[in-house]
């Protein structure tokens, strides 16, 4: 399966500099009605990334991923906002991508499409206007070369995408950069969040007369209504961008809740996944500054624990906690699904939880779930996993228990495999207590 995401190329016409292009970004934003603020308070958010020598910023969103709407709808409003041209890319699957071209005035002035296409919209696929890109070519490069580009086939279209991207002077990182990359100790990306203003009327003789209510945002909602339901289990709202309610056994061990906004059933416009996860400090770095959608591979829906627990899952059950579904409008709609869905947690997913508390049972919970450090069944120990693999599971109740000898002959034989993995075991531990220890979740 291919990649799916979208994102948007602003040109920086005044070529600002990263602090400059973000102050007036914000200023913008307020003159449009919306202020910063902090992450709980969000009702808009993105992330900015700056590419050096680069006219082009890239300006991308988590609630892209439900859709291309939304992202298409700010490329032309935020192309407006500060009366420039904007390049909204959709990827579908790394097969095909799209290229929107809006102009000064937020309308569609042109499209790109490039890649397998046909699949998705027929053999009637318009060619771009030289006109409309031409202007933006980079001194050196020709409207051939661009063409040709273009036209050719790739396995991956972001392969094309990032041979395009330098002809019309885009970072060729960037053109394939989305929010699911983004990293907080990235230094060429800026993460911003913006609330609507408060807007006061005032009286002749200076009295507040009327003053619009806070808007409850999602994100605050779940901190409130699960925290406050799982509290009493021994679980914690975590201080930081992303909403993870998290428990700690034994100081070795993590039980995690969070969710994912997903698209909606007619006729609700909001809807989201709740999810759920088992990680260890053996892993090779506890990833909580990570969105939700960067941590799916090992974080699971709350229908799949109910999965777990019967061999004969009622299909209505399963998509009932499939999704949860809301209005934007209606405040009361998303308190009362967030409220379903925490019973719900603590019916299914609770119950799974509470029996995982020491590292067989992870083991067993991993094995169950087809978490990634089942991989390691088909390769030999080596010195690298990624950041959610607990590979080394095997090792620790190899040595309480005697278990998992076939897995493991490399580290029983190669003595200084064996001396490199007890130490690397050691590193994480370490490095992973002290993330726990600057998250509050341990002392």
């Amino acid at each position: 399966m291919g990649n799916f995401f979208t994102s948007t190329q602003i040109l920086n016409n005044e070529i600002l500099d990263s602090n400059k292009f973000i102050n007036e970004f914000c200023e913008k934003m307020a003159e449009e009605g919306y202020v910063t603020c902090n992450n709980d308070e969000s009702e808009l958010s993105y992330i900015l990334r700056f590419a050096n020598n680069c006219k082009w910023i890239t300006i991308t969103s988590e609630a892209y991923e439900q859709g291309n709407e939304k992202s298409q709808k700010d490329t032309g409003r935020i192309a407006k906002m500060l009366k420039t041209s904007c390049v909204n890319t959709t990827v579908i699957d790394s097969d095909c991508a799209i290229m929107d071209l809006y102009d000064k005035n937020g309308k569609k002035a042109d499209t790109i499409i490039m890649g397998r296409a046909d699949d998705y919209f027929g053999d009637d696929i318009p060619s771009p206007s030289e006109k409309k890109w031409k202007p933006f070519l980079c001194s050196g490069s020709t409207w051939e070369q661009f063409e040709k580009v273009r036209k050719e086939e790739y396995v991956f279209v972001e392969e094309g995408l990032a041979r395009l991207a330098p002809l019309i002077g885009i970072d060729a990182c960037n053109i394939t950069f989305s929010a699911e990359d983004a990293k907080e100790d990235d230094g060429a990306a800026f993460f911003l969040d913006f609330k609507k203003t408060a807007v006061i009327t005032m009286s002749q003789n200076g009295n507040v007369v009327e003053k619009s209510p806070k808007k409850l945002t999602l994100k605050t909602a779940f901190k409130q209504i699960f925290g406050e339901a799982l509290e009493p289990y021994g679980f914690k709202a975590i201080k930081g961008k992303y909403p993870y309610i998290v428990r700690v056994v034994n100081n070795e061990i993590l039980h995690i809740v969070t969710y994912r906004e997903i698209s909606p059933e007619w006729p609700a416009d909001k809807a989201f996944e709740v999810l759920g996860g088992v990680a260890t400090i053996y892993r090779e770095r506890i990833s909580l500054d990570k969105s939700s959608k960067q941590n799916r591979s090992w974080l699971k829906n709350l229908n799949r624990f109910y999965d777990s627990l019967t061999s004969h899952p009622d299909v209505e059950i399963l998509e009932k906690l499939y999704k949860f579904c809301y209005s934007s409008s209606n405040q009361e709609s998303m308190i009362t699904a967030l409220t379903e869905s925490v019973e719900n947690f603590k019916k299914y997913a609770l119950y799974v939880l509470e029996k995982i508390n020491n590292i067989d049972s992870c083991m067993e919970f991993f094995n169950e779930f087809m978490m990634p450090f089942n991989y390691l069944k088909c390769t030999k120990i080596c010195s690298y996993y990624s950041d959610e693999d607990e590979a080394f599971l095997y090792i620790l109740s190899a040595q309480e228990n005697n278990k998992h000898y076939d897995f493991l002959d490399n580290y029983f034989n190669d003595p200084e495999l064996h001396k490199f993995i007890e130490s690397e075991i050691e590193t994480r531990k370490n490095k992973n207590i002290e993330i726990l220890k600057g998250l509050k979740l341990i002392n």
